[in-house]
């Protein structure tokens, strides 16, 4: 007795491969930048969840925050701001006023066209700068008088990647300290 053997023939199993690798290269980068959307926004949640418990811990001890300097759009300002805030906050990576060797935040962001934005937040003394467990740089300045009489009064810069890349402006996020909360 005879047995009939079929198979698909190496023509047929190429062209099978070649339609799968076709369909996956269309949707996987969606898929990546849905996945890095998702990761960006649990992340900002996080860390201004994190930024509001702190300021909240930090206000039962050392009273409003407005009150936390006099001295505003300078270091002693920020300094001021993170003698109060950073025994509440969960810091992998203390950087302080001055942050030349870029452990906490990039020397140069660029702008969304490539060019370099005009401010090195890095060594600008003016920003105190940290990075919190989960991996978020943050930094942050005591306002100037003009936005504290308007009701602001700390204004934190937050890049979810830290210093890995894209380090683009339009990628960091603000989030400010008001009257009504962060």
């Amino acid at each position: 007795m005879k047995i009939s053997q079929q198979a698909f023939t190496l023509a047929e199993v190429l062209i099978t491969l070649g339609i799968i690798g076709i369909v996956a290269a269309m949707t996987i980068p969606n898929l990546m930048t849905r996945y890095y959307e998702k990761r960006t926004v649990n992340q900002l949640k996080e860390t201004q969840s994190i930024i509001a418990q702190a300021i909240r811990m930090s206000e039962d001890e050392y009273g409003d925050a407005s009150s936390w300097t006099t001295e505003y759009w300078s270091a002693k300002g920020a300094e001021d701001i993170a003698e109060k805030l950073k025994y509440s906050l969960k810091i992998a990576t203390d950087c302080g006023v001055s942050d030349s060797n870029n452990y906490c935040i990039k020397k140069t962001y660029l702008r969304k066209n490539g060019q370099k934005h005009d401010i090195n937040y890095a060594t600008d003394n003016r920003y105190y700068k940290i990075v919190l467990l989960n991996g978020t740089a943050v930094w942050w300045k005591a306002t100037d008088q003009n936005e504290r009489l308007s009701g602001t009064y700390i204004e934190f810069f937050v890049d979810t990647n830290g210093v890995t890349p894209p380090n683009t402006w339009g990628k960091i996020y603000l989030f400010f300290l008001m009257k009504t909360g962060v």
